[in-house]
């Protein structure tokens, strides 16, 4: 019997192909339109949690308030925190300068980081030439250095550059390294690199290296250090580092020990984006309210001129519910097929926009269900006044219309 309702639906609208079509194309428009926001907004999610991976995302910070303690961290308690911590890659002191990369060309302004061996576990420190700086060349402080991909083109020309020389001058103290590395750009690196007629190329220097040609004490100078780890492991470090931290250094109780994670911040960002995300969503659906309302218009113009069939129908012995039935399978037909050209249409439109705007195209195959339930319940909803107006007609006036 459902089968023969829903034959009989397909004949009405196929009938009426461009009728049809306009009642669909305010669903096609509205599902396309929330399917495009919520796609690119998982997208935009996605490729920020990235960005913010090349940041440091996996990193913690430990430092001490100056204001409680004149400890710093020597090079031994360093290595003693680390082998005490568990589930991490390393840690690293920074100590970061300014300065300027020289060749017989020109002179390029330089943000030269003097860390530990640890470093090249930060996320998005991705070596493609070459190896990072090890602890024996950290312990010996080498003079050695690892660099990015767009140092090493506006320096060299060309990215294979291990083996090279690099002058460095830090404002009057000098020293030449030899490039071991060359690391994948961030987008740090390429903000910092095209920054107009001066950019600002990067490297990274053993942490004892950049403490010489500063002629400072690497075991008096530090007073804060980074933990590199897998985020799954963040919880558990961060349980733990205050008090390993506090029995290595002699501080227990005195609240001199500082920790900052950047997960709280990771956790805000997405709130931020799920809110921006939610509501433009929302603003989007307000088409599929407006195609909603086209359908009941539709549906209802059909009962008005279908009115002598439906009399007919009822007076040969068509029951109130069949007459509900097929209306309403019309309406649901109508819907479901609007949304499913809709979500064909909203994934293609979404995978373009990703692709020009550098996001990560990403879909959610729950989201692509919900949406065509959500299209065919709009058609069921919009169809119910129309369906059961005709379902009520009374046969003899019906078959009175002309």
């Amino acid at each position: 019997m459902y089968l023969e309702y829903i034959k009989s639906a397909i004949a009405s609208i196929r009938s009426n192909k461009g009728r049809s079509f306009l009642t669909m194309l305010g669903i096609i428009i509205g599902i396309a339109a929330v399917l495009i926001v919520l796609v690119i907004g998982d997208g935009m999610k996605a490729t920020v949690n990235s960005e913010m991976d090349d940041l440091g995302a996996t990193t913690v910070t430990v430092s001490l308030d100056k204001l409680k303690t004149e400890k710093t961290f020597t090079r031994e308690q360093l290595k003693t925190i680390e082998s005490t911590l568990k589930g991490i890659y390393g840690v690293s002191p920074s100590l970061d300068i300014w300065g300027n990369f020289v060749t017989s060309r020109r002179t390029f302004d330089a943000n030269v980081s003097g860390s530990g061996a640890a470093k090249v576990n930060a996320a998005g420190n991705k070596i493609i030439h070459g190896r990072y700086f090890s602890e024996n060349d950290v312990d010996e402080g080498k003079k050695v250095i690892v660099i990015s991909q767009s140092t090493a083109n506006k320096l060299f020309g060309y990215e294979k550059a291990v083996g090279n020389t690099v002058h460095l001058d830090f404002y009057g103290d000098e020293a030449d390294f030899t490039v071991i590395g060359v690391r994948e750009d961030t987008s740090m690196d390429k903000a910092y690199a095209s920054f107009g007629d001066e950019p600002t190329l990067m490297g990274d220097i053993p942490f004892t290296a950049a403490a010489e040609v500063y002629s400072i004490d690497p075991d008096k100078q530090f007073t804060s250090f980074a933990i590199y780890m897998d985020k799954e492991n963040k919880d558990k470090v961060l349980s733990s580092a205050r008090s390993i931290v506090e029995n290595v250094m002699g501080l227990r109780g005195e609240g001199a020990v500082k920790i900052q994670s950047s997960a709280g911040f990771d956790q805000t960002t997405d709130t931020i984006l799920n809110i921006i995300t939610a509501v433009v969503a929302i603003i989007a659906a307000i088409s599929l309210l407006v195609g909603g309302i086209g359908v009941m218009n539709i549906m209802t113009v059909s009962v008005t001129e279908r009115t002598r069939e439906i009399g007919i129908r009822k007076s040969l012995g068509a029951r109130t519910g069949s007459i509900l039935t097929q209306f309403l399978a019309e309406a649901a037909i109508l819907t479901f097929t609007g949304g499913i050209i809709g979500i064909i249409t909203g994934l293609s439109i979404s995978f373009l926009i990703c692709k020009v705007v550098d996001f990560t195209f990403t879909v959610n195959p729950i989201l692509v269900v919900v949406v065509v339930l959500i299209s065919t319940s709009i058609g069921l909803f919009f169809g119910i006044y129309p369906a059961k107006r005709a379902a009520n007609l009374d046969p003899i006036e019906a078959l009175r219309m002309e």
